[in-house]
């Protein structure tokens, strides 16, 4: 049916939503070179599962978006007639500061909602990249996080309940508004990353934590990869509690200190250790680390806070995700292994690369250029995502220009619970409906 035709039935089952039509409106939905025939941005709960349901009984593909910091990852969809936009539901619903809970919708920036949050305190552990654009439903549904995962958790770890729309339009909830949930199975976990392929997420409860009364960072300086990871491993098994560890190479570090507008270190790798928590403890554990760094062989250097901390830490968010970006998930004594054998893939292949690791979590952000080289990023990638199978690790492309993706599997080769997969497609989205072949094993 036409764009015109298709509003005006989305019109009458949702008169609420706003709809979409113009080709100018629609580019900004746009994914893989496909453009849908209509965006939906509906303002209630009712009419999102209203036009879930029109989707599935026209056997239209629907795409739920929010700020489309997350659009890049997944394969090109199959199909796509309508985009799915969570904007307009965007309200804190509930902030029970004294048993720290918060309830909010999908389509809340995380930077709208730390900003709400902060006026009573207290804040949600998340810091993914592109936090004033970034939704949470989007970040749910992409299972996203940033350095701070070390100590926190991923997404998936701080959600206590959520409500989803499911692929025939039913209204389901999971999950509740207190921490301990324990009475049925753990459904907030199978929604969380599945991309959107399960139900649209519309509002999620999460479990928050006090603002700290001091945070810090401390830079330090190594020669080699190996090092950095051997101090890393030391200060995992130690008495601190480091928020984040985060590994740049030298790449890395002149596109942060370029966006930053002010010189690093510059040392072959740079290694971050950011603390919070009490003035007394952080700075002993500031202390304890600059002595441990220097014994380890590292060159210990600017101790960051306040403002300089805050654009340190969005700095290195942003160095996630570029033009190609691949996504490593290693053991950490895999991580400098890794480092070294993608510098020479890279080399190889007459690519330049870059790379920056939750190195306290063995997950890897590599970026290669340049972006049109299709046929040596295919080849490249290949390697890279077979060492790190081999090594009991996963290679995924967050991002990627769309001839890259038709050429290389962005999840990689199909597992064994690829099966069971299938099945809980079908079971929550039977027709078919959401971000159609966009998951792994094109589900």
């Amino acid at each position: 049916m036409s764009g015109t035709t298709l509003a005006n039935k989305l019109h009458r089952v949702a008169p609420q939503a706003e709809i979409l039509t113009g080709a100018s409106d629609l580019s900004a939905f746009a994914l893989d070179g496909i453009q849908p025939q209509a965006a939906a941005l509906p303002g209630t709960v009712e009419d999102v599962a209203a036009i879930v349901k029109f989707a599935a009984e026209q056997h239209l593909a629907v795409l739920p978006c929010g700020g489309g910091t997350e659009l890049g990852l997944g394969q090109p969809p199959l199909r796509y007639d309508l985009a799915l936009c969570t904007a307009r539901l965007n309200a804190l619903l509930e902030h029970e500061a004294a048993d720290l809970t918060c309830s909010a919708q999908a389509g809340i920036t995380l930077a709208d909602l730390q900003q709400r949050l902060t006026a009573k305190g207290q804040f949600l552990a998340l810091d993914p990249p592109n936090a004033q654009r970034a939704t949470i439903g989007g970040i749910l549904a992409a299972n996203s996080s940033g350095p701070g995962r070390l100590r926190y958790g991923a997404a998936r770890d701080l959600v206590i309940g959520l409500k989803v729309v499911l692929g025939d339009g039913t209204i389901a909830r999971s999950g509740g508004k207190v921490v301990k949930n324990v009475a049925g199975y753990d459904l907030n976990k199978l929604y969380v990353g599945s991309l959107g392929t399960l139900g649209v997420i519309v509002e999620a409860n999460f479990k928050l934590l006090p603002l700290p009364e001091r945070e810090e960072t401390l830079l330090i300086g190594f020669d080699n990869a190996e090092a950095a990871m051997q101090y890393v491993v030391a200060l995992l098994s130690g008495v601190v509690t480091p928020n984040a560890l985060e590994l740049l190479d030298h790449a890395t570090q002149q596109q942060l200190a370029q966006s930053l507008q002010s010189a690093l270190p510059g040392a072959p790798y740079l290694l971050a250790v950011s603390f919070s928590g009490g003035g007394k403890a952080v700075e002993r554990q500031m202390s304890d680390t600059r002595a441990t760094a220097s014994r380890a062989g590292g060159a210990p250097g600017a101790r960051l806070e306040a403002e300089a901390q805050q654009a340190f830490w969005e700095g290195v968010r942003a160095q996630q995700t570029a033009p190609l970006t691949c996504k490593v998930s290693l053991l950490i004594q895999d991580v400098a292994p890794f480092l070294k054998s993608a510098q020479v893939i890279c080399e190889e292949q007459h690519l330049e690369a870059s790379a920056l690791a939750h190195a306290g979590s063995g997950l890897v952000y590599l970026h290669m250029r340049p972006t049109d080289a299709a046929e040596r990023l295919a080849e490249a990638i290949g390697l890279l995502r077979a060492w790190a199978v081999n090594h009991k690790g996963t290679l995924v492309i967050a991002r990627a220009p769309t001839d890259l993706k038709k050429r290389v599997s962005v999840w990689g080769d199909t597992r064994a619970e690829q099966r069971l997969m299938q099945l809980l497609k079908h079971q929550f989205d039977p027709q078919g409906a959401l971000a159609a072949g966009r998951f792994l094993g094109g589900i």
